[in-house]
């Protein structure tokens, strides 16, 4: 469905879901569409977020959440304040364009959100007689969200509406799972390249030989099985955002290139001799210290310089104890939302929640409160219901060794200390690394590396 007060702005909108396979139903109104949805249903709703001078946007997303929870809703917006974007994803909006769009812009977010759709539900009986479309319906993925009324989150989100309108290059910091990418897709979205692509790159997840290709592309037979010219993620990114994650893990000859290319705003693809022009803003983030890796010679200097043109550090959840209570309650709503029941937490949980360390930080606490909803039987999440981890009074905090009349060795207890933390978190996590690490807040490789040198036990 297609919901404006504009009717050329509908026609757009309805002409790009028609491309996408979609029977589209026109809204001129919120409450036309909040009708409508009493009569179709519906698998992606675009809408206005102001339609003077009735109701807006956000009672289009509200409704749709309440009467068809599975259905993807992506909130278009003429005006790209920090508070309007995430008002309409509070209201459980999967995505929001600025005004004016890009059609493909528009066309990616319509596409990634019915992708994010996860649970299954039952298929129409006659796809010709619902507004369906053909992808698979399934409900939204979860997505960490900058709520919260801490002062720490506050600074955050002032920081990004000072930089998201500015061409600034954003080095944003802080541990695994407290919302980097949230922050970076903020900042697009909030910038004059909002309707632009925003091109997501994973440093730690490419192979280092095949990075240099995947960031700038390669020329047809520039190497073996390069059967197609390959455009890069630079390139890809081009009047637009590239979000370069886990920075950190960047090789050293890459870090040279990369260097290059922030100095020069030009890429050439391997096997190519002349440069393509770019202009792509860059927002990097890691969770590593990349001062002490400059110290240590592992990050060059340069390049970090070249990067911290401006840098949003994400405070761990531990240190916002007034934001837990509410990120909670928002997962836990939302997720019973998309299952069509109605759960909320009981007060006595709150000490626990604000005692627990959270070392896996937002992205541990939303996937608790999905577990909590999918387990619940009485539709209200009560303190025995929770983990034991959390239900213990030291909830997650680590038990410090004391100094004997004769001293301690250090290293050794640290290196104790250190195994017995690896050892919880991959208990924790079933044996999968990748979890562990995002609990311990480091890199699969660096656990891996960790678990090789690992000394032998005593025979």
């Amino acid at each position: 469905m297609a919901v404006d007060d504009d009717a050329d702005v509908r026609r757009v909108v309805r002409r790009l879901l028609d491309q996408l396979g979609y029977r589209t139903i026109e809204a001129e109104s919120a409450e036309a569409a909040i009708e409508c949805m009493g009569q179709h249903r519906f698998e992606v709703v675009v809408t206005d977020l102001r339609m003077p001078p009735g109701a807006d946007g956000i009672a289009v997303v509200k409704a749709l959440r309440e009467k068809q929870p599975t259905a993807a809703v992506i909130v278009l917006t003429g005006n790209t304040a920090v508070s309007d974007c995430l008002a309409s994803m509070r209201a459980g909006a999967n995505d929001f364009v600025s005004k004016p769009f890009h059609p493909e812009a528009l066309t990616a977010a319509i596409r990634a959100s019915v992708e994010a759709m996860r649970m299954p539900r039952s298929t129409p009986a006659r796809a010709e007689s619902s507004t369906a479309a053909r992808a698979p319906s399934r409900a939204p993925a979860p997505t960490a969200t900058l709520l919260g009324a801490s002062p720490a989150i506050s600074e955050v989100l002032s920081l990004i509406e000072q930089v998201a309108p500015t061409p600034a290059t954003v080095l944003i910091t802080g541990e695994t799972g407290t919302g980097k990418e949230v922050v970076a897709r903020l900042i697009h979205s909030t910038s004059p390249r909002s309707s632009g692509p925003f091109v997501t790159v994973n440093c730690g997840a490419i192979p280092e030989t095949l990075i240099e290709s995947e960031l700038f592309g390669h020329a047809r037979g520039a190497f073996t099985g390069a059967t197609d010219r390959r455009q890069g993620r630079f390139a890809q990114a081009d009047k637009g955002t590239i979000f370069l994650d886990e920075i950190g893990e960047l090789p050293l000859q890459m870090q040279v290139a990369l260097l290059r290319v922030l100095q020069t705003r030009e890429v050439t693809a391997i096997g190519e001799a002349k440069a393509q022009h770019i202009d792509t803003r860059v927002v990097a983030a890691t969770n590593r210290d990349l001062q002490a890796m400059v110290k240590a010679g592992t990050f060059r200097e340069d390049l970090y310089y070249r990067l911290n043109v401006v840098q949003i550090e994400i405070p761990p959840l531990r240190e916002r104890a007034a934001d837990i209570s509410v990120l909670f309650s928002f997962f836990v709503e939302r997720s019973a939302g998309l299952l069509g029941r109605r759960i909320t937490p009981s007060a006595e949980i709150v000490d626990a929640l604000n005692r627990y360390r959270w070392p896996g930080n937002v992205r541990e606490l939303e996937n608790l409160a999905e577990r909590m909803v999918i387990l619940n039987r009485t539709g209200t999440i009560l303190l025995d219901q929770l983990p034991r981890e959390l239900r213990a009074p030291t909830a997650g905090a680590v038990e410090l060794p004391s100094i004997g009349e004769t001293g301690l060795d250090l290293e050794q207890t640290l290196e104790a200390t250190e195994w017995r933390l690896i050892d919880e978190a991959l208990r924790r996590a079933e044996g999968n690394k990748a979890q562990a690490a995002r609990l311990l807040g480091i890199n699969r490789t660096t656990l891996v590396e960790k678990l090789k040198r690992r000394p032998a036990a005593p025979a």
